[in-house]
């Protein structure tokens, strides 16, 4: 077995599995209420510890280390920028909660995932939605939220108020870790048994008329993109260079004098 070649090899399957995740957080980074991929790696441990053998190391392999691992992706959880649009449909949220969304009117706890993406509308039953995806926008019940036409008003406790009537309140929850979140596509998230179950959360703050923005800062994603596709490179030219070594050494040692 070529040790190094092996080496080059995991980094190069590394390497490009960062670049898949920064390159998706850099198509997002206008995404309303997105929030980024960390791609995290540790050293992986040298051969003869991870396969549990008590043989005597050769120490030449032993020093130059196991190489890299990929380890599971997380979600790199921070409160993102509000921006005020003044629409009634908009909400952002200040602090760690979620808003609850189901696919149907009467969710459970199986069905409902969370997100941060608060632009809402009516849909035709004039029931409150996520306007990218038409899932139901669910109150403390998980019951869907019905309103009539025209303006309403979300208090910051999320609190609709419509024709001066109580409504009814947008629920908010919270994880312990929402770095272990599941992330399911179009800006919606479940918890995981690494996040915790959702509970409800009193200390989020709505905010009408507000979006929040992507958490990605796209400068620093170009130059991680840029400084991986280095690597990438060394990775792939180290390895054309032990196949050449390969070849010579078969080549040379292999000849009958």
């Amino acid at each position: 077995m070529n040790y190094g070649l092996y080496q080059s090899a995991g980094g190069v399957l590394s390497n490009l599995h960062e670049f898949q995740v920064i390159s998706n957080n850099l198509a997002n980074a206008q995404t309303t209420g997105f929030k980024a991929d960390l791609a995290l790696a540790q050293q992986r441990l040298p051969a003869r510890i991870e396969s549990g053998s008590f043989s005597d190391p050769n120490l030449l392999l032993e020093r130059l280390g196991g190489g890299q691992l990929t380890t599971p992706t997380m979600v790199e959880f921070v409160q993102g920028s509000l921006e005020k649009t003044g629409a009634s449909g908009d909400a952002a949220l200040e602090g760690r909660g979620f808003f609850v969304v189901g696919p149907e009117r009467g969710a459970d706890e199986q069905t409902v995932a969370l997100t941060r993406d608060g632009r809402f509308t009516l849909d035709a039953d004039n029931r409150l939605v996520m306007s990218t995806t038409g899932w139901h926008v669910l109150d403390e019940r998980n019951q869907s939220i019905e309103l009539q036409p025209g303006q309403f008003e979300i208090r910051d406790d999320g609190m609709i108020i419509q024709n001066e009537l109580e409504i009814a309140r947008v629920a908010i929850r919270s994880v312990e870790h929402p770095d272990a979140l599941e992330k399911l596509g179009d800006g919606l998230l479940r918890p995981t048994a690494g996040s915790g179950r959702a509970e409800a959360d009193d200390s989020t703050t709505v905010r009408q008329g507000y979006l929040e923005s992507s958490t990605v800062n796209p400068i620093i994603a170009m130059k991680d993109l840029m400084e991986l596709s280095r690597a990438l490179e060394a990775n792939v030219r180290m390895m054309q260079y032990q196949d050449v070594l390969m070849g010579q050494a078969a080549g040379t040692l292999g000849k009958v004098t």
